[in-house]
């Protein structure tokens, strides 16, 4: 079963971003767990993953990862997530709970840009966002018939509201200026079957200033074995 804490963090009813990651000075510096950061380079060993890479929609690296920007999300309580973008938005998320260091990583994930939408009117929006929307629906389906199911409250029945929060994304280590990501947000998934690797769907809605689409990304676990930074 797909089970970890990322994945079932929200059954608790954890919906709203408490506050901004922190007020940093010239001083500070970026958390980075295992060393990532803003110019590091990952290599991802994939091997334990293309075992199952033709069931999978994840598009594995097959060269070295160039972390260009890095995103915050605090959930409270001392948890966040930590983003770690390549410039075609391939994103390595981490999930650090009751402090930021190496001990302190809960889950790892490899998540890869899927499909874009752009909803043009009310109507259109409507399908994503209403009560019995996509974004909360039991279930989503890709446009090739591949079914996940509802991860984040998945004891309720039937529709749920999405979990909202706010991305900070950093470019430059040194230098306080971000931009802040308003996001709607639902976590899918599928098993592929025993002894095979799961596989995850984030859909999700994108507001940045005037724009606003909704992403989807398909990603697998990650173990800190499978990890060289530089």
């Amino acid at each position: 079963m797909i089970g970890g804490t990322m994945k079932s963090l929200f059954k608790s009813g954890v919906r709203d971003i408490k506050k901004k990651f922190s007020d940093q000075n010239e001083d500070d510096e970026f958390a980075t767990p295992f060393g990532l950061r803003i110019g590091a380079a990952v290599d991802i060993d994939t091997l334990p993953l293309r075992i199952n890479a033709d069931d999978l929609h994840v598009e594995l690296p097959d060269e070295t990862l160039l972390i260009v920007a890095q995103g915050y999300v605090e959930l409270g309580d001392s948890t966040y997530v930590h983003r770690y973008y390549t410039a075609n938005d391939t994103m390595i998320q981490v999930l650090t709970v009751a402090g930021m260091e190496d001990q302190h990583v809960e889950e790892i994930t490899l998540y890869v840009p899927h499909e874009s939408y752009y909803p043009a009117n009310d109507a259109e929006w409507a399908q994503w966002t209403a009560n019995g929307g996509k974004l909360g629906a039991p279930k989503f389906t890709l446009k090739d018939g591949t079914e996940y199911t509802r991860l984040w409250f998945d004891t309720t029945k039937g529709h749920t509201e999405p979990v909202e929060f706010a991305e900070y994304i950093y470019e430059d280590p040194d230098s306080d200026d971000h931009q802040e990501n308003y996001q709607q947000t639902m976590l899918f998934g599928r098993n592929l079957g025993d002894d095979k690797k799961n596989e995850y769907l984030l859909v999700t809605i994108d507001s940045y200033e005037a724009e606003k689409t909704v992403e989807l990304m398909v990603g697998v676990d990650l173990e800190y074995g499978m990890l060289k930074v530089i």
